[in-house]
C-alpha cells in the first residue's frame, strides 16, 4: 500500500512539472555560444591596415614564423608578437582584417582570408604591412543584407533564462544559438606549413603551404594556389570537392590529411597542382583536427561543439598503407582540442582541462605514458616551435608558452594574457 501511494505521489509530481513547463510562466536557464551577425560595406571589409598593439581578446589559431608570433583575433585581423625572446614577448602591432580567422606564410608574404577573399600582405616590415594582391571572392560570394554584407559572427557565452516557448525566435542547436533570420552559414578557420622556409602553424590549420602551392579548405572542398612562380600574386588552380564538415588541413612529406566532422581523408600530392584522393577513414560525428608521425595518424575527436558529437577521444589510426588506413586504437581523453608532437612526445590540448604531455615511443601505450597536465589553463591549440624544446599554446584565457625540453615537466618560460 506504501509503495501504490508512493507511484501515485510522483506521477502527480511528474504531471505537474509538466504542466509548469507548459503554462505562460514556465521558463529555463540555458547556457549556450550565441552568434550575433555583423554587417559591413565593401569598402569596410577590404580596409586592411597595421594599428598599434592590442590586448588578446578572443584569441583564435597561431602561427610561428622567423621569431615572430601571429595570434588571430576572431574575425578581426592578427597580433604580431616579437618572440626574439621568449622569456619576454613584445606585442608589436596589430593587423586589421575583418573577417580574418586563417593564415599561412612565406618568406615575405602573408596569405590571409579577408572576408570571402585570399589577400597576400607584404610584411616585410611588420609596422607597415603592405597589401600586394587579392583574390576576389576565392572562398565564395558574401551575402549582402539590408545592413549591409554579412562578414562574420561574433560569439558571446551567455547564461540567461529562455521563455519555454521561444522557439518562435531562436533555434537552439546544442550549444548554439543563432538568430533564425540570420541563415549564413559559418564556420572557424585556421592555418598551418611543413617547410623551413615557410611558417608552422597550429593543428587547427585551414591553410598550409607546401611544395610551391597555398592549399585552404572551407566547409566543403579545397582550394589549390599556385605561389611558386609569384608569391606577391596566387594564381588559382583549381577546387577539389571533398565532402561536407571540413575542418583541418595537415601536410606530412608529399600526403595531405584532411580531418572533417565524420572522418579523415588522405590525399597524394606528388603533383602539388593536382592532388588525389586515395582514401578516407570515417568516424563519429565530432569536430576533429588531426596530427601525424610514421605510419600513425592522430585525430582527435570532442563533444561541445557545433559538430554536435559526443565522443572525447584520440583515435591511432595505422596508415602504413594509405589506400586503407585502419583503427589501431582508441584513447578516452577529457575534451581534446589541438595537438603536435615534437620527437616521441605528444602535446594534447584539453580545453577547459588544460595541456597534457604523453610519452609515444610506443604510440599503441599512449594511455600508460602521461608525463605532465597544465591543468590551470584553456588551452585550444599548440605548435612545438623548430629547432627549440618550446611549446606556444593558445585558448581563452591567452598565449603560453613552455619550456618542454623536460616533457614530464613542463615550465612555464611567459605568457599574454587575454583582457577584457
Amino acid at each position: 500500500m506504501k509503495r501504490l501511494k508512493l507511484q501515485l505521489l510522483l506521477l502527480f509530481l511528474t504531471i505537474f512539472s509538466l504542466n509548469s513547463c507548459m503554462n505562460d510562466d514556465c521558463t529555463r536557464e540555458m547556457r549556450y555560444i550565441k552568434y550575433t551577425p555583423v554587417y559591413m560595406t565593401m569598402d569596410g571589409v577590404k580596409e586592411i591596415k597595421t594599428l598599434p598593439a592590442k590586448t588578446l581578446e578572443t584569441p583564435g589559431k597561431i602561427y610561428f614564423y622567423n621569431n615572430y608570433i601571429f595570434v588571430n583575433e576572431r574575425n578581426k585581423g592578427l597580433h604580431i608578437i616579437d618572440n626574439s625572446n621568449p622569456d619576454a614577448p613584445n606585442n608589436l602591432a596589430f593587423i586589421s582584417i575583418p573577417g580574418n580567422n586563417d593564415m599561412a606564410i612565406i618568406g615575405d608574404y602573408l596569405y590571409a582570408d579577408n572576408g570571402k577573399d585570399l589577400v597576400t600582405i607584404d610584411i616585410s616590415n611588420p609596422m607597415n604591412v603592405q597589401v600586394l594582391d587579392r583574390e576576389l571572392n576565392a572562398f565564395g560570394e558574401l551575402t549582402e543584407y539590408e545592413k549591409g554584407y554579412l562578414v562574420y559572427y561574433n560569439e558571446e557565452e551567455v547564461s540567461e533564462v529562455i521563455e519555454c516557448d521561444s522557439d518562435e525566435f531562436f533555434t537552439i542547436r546544442g550549444n548554439v544559438l543563432m538568430d533564425k533570420n540570420s541563415s549564413e552559414a559559418f564556420s572557424q578557420s585556421s592555418s598551418t606549413s611543413s617547410t623551413v622556409t615557410s611558417g608552422v602553424g597550429g593543428s587547427m590549420a585551414r591553410f598550409t603551404i607546401t611544395q610551391g602551392h597555398l592549399y585552404a579548405v572551407d566547409n566543403f572542398q579545397m582550394n589549390i594556389f599556385d605561389i611558386s612562380s609569384n608569391p606577391a600574386a596566387p594564381v588559382e588552380l583549381s577546387e577539389v570537392n571533398i565532402g561536407w564538415g571540413i575542418e583541418t588541413i595537415f601536410p606530412y612529406q608529399d600526403k595531405l590529411f584532411i580531418g572533417s566532422s565524420n572522418g579523415m581523408f588522405i590525399f597524394d600530392n606528388s603533383n602539388p597542382a593536382a592532388p588525389t584522393q586515395l582514401s578516407s577513414f570515417a568516424h563519429a560525428r565530432a569536430c576533429d583536427p588531426v596530427f601525424v608521425k610514421d605510419n600513425y595518424a592522430y585525430v582527435t575527436l570532442r563533444s561541445g561543439t557545433w559538430c554536435e558529437g559526443f565522443s572525447n577521444q584520440i583515435d591511432l589510426i595505422d596508415i602504413t598503407n594509405l589506400t586503407r588506413p585502419v583503427l589501431t586504437k582508441t584513447f578516452e581523453m577529457d575534451n581534446p582540442h589541438g595537438l603536435s608532437i615534437h620527437d616521441n612526445n605528444l602535446f594534447l590540448c584539453e580545453g577547459d582541462f588544460g595541456l597534457k604531455a604523453f610519452d609515444i615511443s610506443d604510440p599503441k601505450k599512449l594511455d600508460k605514458n602521461k608525463l605532465d597536465q597544465i591543468k590551470d589553463i584553456h588551452a585550444y591549440d599548440v605548435i612545438s616551435v623548430p629547432n627549440s624544446n618550446n611549446l606556444l599554446v593558445i585558448g581563452k584565457d591567452g598565449l603560453y608558452q613552455y619550456d618542454a625540453r623536460d616533457a614530464d615537466k613542463l615550465e612555464l618560460i611567459s605568457k599574454i594574457e587575454v583582457v577584457k
